[in-house]
Formats: structure tokens, C-alpha cells, sequence
């Protein structure tokens, strides 16, 4: 138990310190040179991984079409949304985002593909993440049509296509290594990445420090690599309820960093917000956290 609440806490760290340091970097870099930049480090990591672990990499080449859909709506496009969303909001208001996943993938499965089954209490925390969504945001921010809201429309965007690439990939992935595949749909939105920083951005005119290298390094090994294979380790030791645990405490993680970091406060209202939300994704998933 002691071994699952550490790489619990630890991918909590990993994912959530993510969301500091791009802030931190994008004080000298465009958003889309530094998520380039972390997958590429990110790539190569799990590439290495991948290798030395011995995962068959030439026999799921023939998975090439469902590694590129997780590429283009898993990673490529939350991580640009992501990037530029944190140009105007919080490291700490930002990991809250991470919440609508669980709320859009109820209405999906509920609504409309009507896998799950319709209950009043569903609704009830489909509401109050709403409710709290917006707390969070803040209702002046959101009648203001304030820079507050638009990036906080981006990254529920991002999370949005995230939650449905949820949905889609596991179907095309199923019989897939998690560490290989990683390696793949890494490597593939490495490129896609690049190509869109070359194109609205300019990647070789960008100035980075060794502060900023280190951040971005950090980022791809720490945040992106070891997380995601300590995660899919604790998922497959202590199963999806328990490791669904780490979205709880993402938000912990980016409120302190952007606290020590940034000295970015919170106000009591976006932690009332806060706790509302997690109440709401609690009362989603209750049937699921009862069987774990």
C-alpha cells in the first residue's frame, strides 16, 4: 500500500509540476517551442525506455493510424491549448482544468454513445462540476469576457478533445504495450509539433537559457516520461480507482508550485469552486470508487 500512495503522490508531482514550469519558461518562449520541445525530450526518453525494456517496437508499426489519432488529440492539441491557456491563467487554476475530462467523458458515454447508465446523481455532479468550473473561473471573469477566461476556454478545450481521444483510442490500442506505444504516438507528435511551431512561431530565432533547458528537460523525462510509466505501473498494481487519485491532487501541486514559484494567490471562492468540482466528479464516478 505504502509503494501505491508514492507513485501516486509521485505522478501527482510529475503531471502537476508540468503545468508550473511551462509557466516559467513561457517568460522568454513561445508556448509552442516549449511543448515541442518537452515531447521531443519526452520521445527520447521513452524511446530509450522502449529499447533497453526490450518492447517489440517493429511489430506495432502496424498500429501507425490509432498511435497518430492519440498524437493529434491526445497530446498535440491539449498541449498546444495548454500552452497558450497558460499565458493568461494559473499554474494552480490550470491543473483544476484537468476535471473536465471525467465530466465530458459522462456526457459522451451517458448522452450519446449510452454506455453508462442514466442516473439522477450523475446529473447532479455533471451540475456541480459546472458550477464549480465556473467559481473557478470566476462569474466576473466569465460576463467580463476577461484574458482569464479565454485561457481557462482553452485548456477545458484541450481537456475536452483529451477526454475524447479517451474514448476513441483505447478501441484502436487495445492489444497494444503501453511503453511502445508511448514511444509512438510521442515521436509522431513530436513532429506535429514542430511543423506548427515552425509555422507560428520561430523556432531557431528563440533564445533559451540554461534554466530554460533544464526546465524543458525536466519536463520531458520527469513530467511527461517517468509519470506516464509509473502511472500505467500503478494502474495496472492498484487499478483505475485508486490511480485516479492523481487528478485530485494535480491541483494541490499547481497551487503550491505557482504559490512558491509565482507567489499567485487563491481566493476563497476558487477554493470553494475547487472543492465543488471534485465533489461533482466524486459523485460521477461513485459507483466505480465503490467497486475499488
Amino acid at each position: 500500500m505504502i509503494k501505491n500512495v508514492i507513485a501516486l503522490c509521485y505522478v501527482a508531482l510529475a503531471w502537476g509540476s508540468a503545468f508550473v514550469l511551462i509557466k516559467f519558461n513561457e517568460e522568454t518562449m513561445g508556448p509552442l517551442v516549449i511543448q515541442a520541445g518537452r515531447c521531443t525530450v519526452g520521445f527520447l526518453a521513452l524511446l530509450i525506455v522502449s529499447i533497453v525494456m526490450k518492447r517489440d517496437l517493429k511489430g506495432h508499426a502496424k498500429h501507425w493510424f490509432g498511435f497518430l489519432i492519440f498524437a493529434v488529440l491526445g497530446i498535440s492539441y491539449l498541449w498546444v491549448t495548454v500552452g497558450f491557456g497558460q499565458e493568461y491563467i494559473s499554474p494552480g487554476l490550470a491543473t483544476v482544468m484537468v476535471t473536465v475530462s471525467p465530466l465530458v467523458t459522462f456526457i459522451i458515454t451517458v448522452f450519446i454513445l449510452r454506455s453508462e447508465k442514466f442516473s439522477i446523481i450523475g446529473i447532479i455532479g455533471l451540475l456541480l462540476g459546472v458550477i464549480g468550473l465556473v467559481l473557478v473561473v470566476g462569474i466576473n471573469n466569465i460576463l467580463g469576457g476577461s484574458s482569464i477566461l479565454l485561457g481557462s476556454l482553452l485548456i477545458i478545450s484541450g481537456f475536452t478533445v483529451f477526454a475524447i481521444n479517451g474514448i476513441i483510442t483505447p478501441r484502436l490500442l487495445s492489444s497494444t504495450d503501453p511503453i511502445a506505444s508511448s514511444a509512438y504516438y510521442t515521436g509522431f507528435a513530436t513532429v506535429i509539433l514542430w511543423v506548427i511551431a515552425f509555422i507560428f512561431e520561430s523556432p531557431l530565432e528563440t533564445k533559451m537559457t540554461g534554466t530554460n533547458i533544464a526546465a524543458e528537460i525536466v519536463m520531458g523525462v520527469f513530467s511527461f516520461a517517468s509519470g506516464f510509466v509509473v502511472y500505467y505501473w500503478l494502474l495496472n498494481r492498484a487499478g483505475a480507482f485508486f490511480s485516479s487519485m492523481t487528478f485530485y491532487l494535480m491541483p494541490i501541486v499547481g497551487i503550491v508550485g505557482g504559490f512558491l514559484v509565482f507567489s499567485e494567490k487563491v481566493t476563497i471562492l476558487q477554493v470553494a469552486g475547487i472543492l465543488v468540482v471534485f465533489l461533482g466528479v466524486y459523485l460521477i464516478n461513485r459507483v466505480k470508487f465503490k467497486k475499488g
